[in-house]
């Protein structure tokens, strides 16, 4: 009997783990996943977990990009050195912001002035 209530917890948990999984972001992959979900996202100004699990804030081409991680409630600055991003945050090479910023990068980087530019500059 014991195996049952252990099971059903697990089952819960399970449950649990499955609503949360969209928002924890961790690895480069995950990083990459929520940049597209973003990306065609109705609202890419929303901080709500629900709508975007990172919100792009400001991007400065081959200089640095400027994250929001609406499940750590923080923003999150990356860093590109010699092309190379950096996490200040997670203090990584490859944690989800730079998977994020590294996609940003790919798509509005070649196209930019190297200006400063917030969300409202690339989105319209």
């Amino acid at each position: 009997m014991p195996d049952n209530s252990d099971s059903e917890e697990s089952d819960d948990n399970s449950g649990s783990d499955s609503q949360h999984k969209f928002n924890k972001c961790e690895t480069l992959d995950e990083g990459i996943f929520a940049f597209m979900h973003w990306l065609n996202s109705e609202n890419k100004k929303s901080l709500s977990p629900d709508d975007n699990p990172i919100v792009l804030l400001k991007f400065v081409n081959d200089e640095c990009t400027i994250l929001y991680d609406t499940n750590l409630k923080t923003e999150v600055d990356i860093e590109i050195n010699k092309g190379v991003p950096y996490c200040k945050y997670c203090k990584q090479d490859d944690c989800s912001h730079v998977g994020f910023a590294i996609e940003a990068e790919q798509l509005f980087g070649h196209s930019r002035s190297g200006k400063e530019e917030t969300i409202e500059d690339i989105i319209l």
